[in-house]
């Protein structure tokens, strides 16, 4: 088990590959931990110092006195970078809410970010009328029931989220496979988030991307992956991405919905490749 401690705050993190390499930081979505990055590390690890980590209140990171915001996620990255790779800025890769945090992160300390992958990202904060009108009521329970009564509400929530997870964040043609979905349904109604899930539910929402942008445009490297069944962050998202950035490498999976390094995991794999074999230089040149 690895644990970094960042301003007094222990981060748990998976870590693999040469740790002499350029740093690729993996920040997992709402509700997970580092396992929603874990199909891609096997590829990314023969490159790069790999490290996907457990947001704090997440997985085995202890939640932090703070009120979570994406600010917070993003300075707590930043510092992260700066402890593990001082001298060489990263790869970060993003998936859902993830995706918000390292744009933030890179609007924040463009300096530390020397290209982003985003999957499925959050960008305006408004979640998809499904996760809406059948998720944000249990996410209500959470933040405004006092904690006694949410552990008592706990057994009746948990066969709720069980229920509607599938359709909410999967395609019914996706391919993954029962293992993970069962570890991606264990981290999304582990008990010890109820916290920050509220938390982050509505930091999402305060944390609104649109027209926000522009400084990073043209001068950071960003692959956009999205997949087009996706009922969790509706595409009207990547239309907002493609609005402020009309050059952004922005591929649509279909029979995909919103784990596409789950679901189509190796044209998400081979995407990612493609991406990361490219001269920087070359990119910039195009852009």
């Amino acid at each position: 088990m690895t644990f970094y401690n960042i301003n007094g705050q222990q981060i748990h993190v998976k870590e693999e590959g040469n740790p002499k390499n350029q740093l690729a930081l993996l920040i997992h979505g709402w509700s997970s931990s580092w396992y929603a990055m874990s199909p891609l590390l096997p590829m990314l690890k023969r490159r790069f110092h790999c490290i996907a980590v457990d947001l704090p209140g997440y997985g085995q990171s202890p939640p932090s006195p703070e009120h979570e915001s994406m600010e917070h996620y993003a300075d707590l990255m930043a510092e992260l970078i700066r402890k593990v790779s001082p001298d060489k800025p990263a790869v970060i890769v993003g998936h859902s809410m993830g995706g918000m945090i390292t744009l933030t992160l890179t609007l924040r300390y463009p300096e530390l970010v020397e290209r982003i992958i985003l999957l499925c990202p959050t960008v305006s904060g408004r979640l998809s009328l499904f996760t809406n009108l059948f998720i944000s009521p249990g996410i209500l329970v959470e933040r405004f029931v006092a904690p006694q009564i949410s552990r008592v509400l706990q057994p009746y929530l948990i066969p709720l989220t069980d229920h509607l997870m599938r359709p909410a964040s999967l395609s019914e043609r996706g391919g993954i496979t029962q293992d993970d979905y069962e570890r991606l349904r264990s981290d999304a109604r582990n008990p010890n988030q109820s916290r920050v899930r509220a938390q982050c539910f509505w930091a999402m929402r305060d944390g609104d991307l649109r027209g926000k942008l522009e400084p990073i445009v043209e001068e950071i490297p960003s692959l956009v992956i999205w997949g087009m069944e996706d009922n969790t962050v509706p595409l009207k998202d990547a239309s907002a991405l493609v609005d402020e950035w009309p050059d952004l490498d922005l591929r649509i999976l279909p029979r995909v919905s919103h784990w596409p390094q789950f679901e189509a995991p190796e044209i998400t794999r081979r995407y990612i490749k493609a991406f990361l074999g490219k001269p920087l230089k070359l990119i910039q040149a195009v852009f």
